[in-house]
């Protein structure tokens, strides 16, 4: 077997090596990605908030898929993004999307509120 066909042989294992790992990175990082955003399908959104001293008043929507339980946690920040008050909101099986009105008590008076860490069951 000569020199070149050796090289081009290794360059052949080498370069499919480097393939697999790559692809394993990649679905790696898709998994990762995926349980970081949340559940997929689930889109919750603050549609307005009214603030007072002690508390907020949040309009907010969250769709999913309607075979889902899904619990997000309604967030109020201050000017210093602290969290400030925090809720569990429950969406049923059944629902695909719902439209509400909640009252959130905060320790102090809020700038902002957030739906966050939508996840199901």
């Amino acid at each position: 077997m000569s020199t070149s066909s050796t090289a081009r042989k290794g360059n052949k294992v080498a370069y499919a090596v480097i393939g697999v790992l790559v692809s394993v990175c990649a679905v790696g990082w898709a998994i990762i990605v995926g349980y970081s955003e949340g559940s997929p399908g689930v889109t919750p959104e603050v549609i307005s908030f009214q603030l007072a001293d002690r508390s907020v008043r949040v309009h907010y929507q969250i769709s999913k898929p309607k075979g889902d339980d899904v619990r997000c946690a309604l967030v109020a920040y201050g000017t210093d993004h602290g969290e400030l008050g925090r809720a569990e909101v429950t969406v049923p099986r059944g629902t695909g999307s719902v439209e509400r009105h909640q009252e959130l008590p905060t320790s102090s008076r809020a700038t902002s509120v957030t739906v966050r860490d939508c996840r199901t069951g």
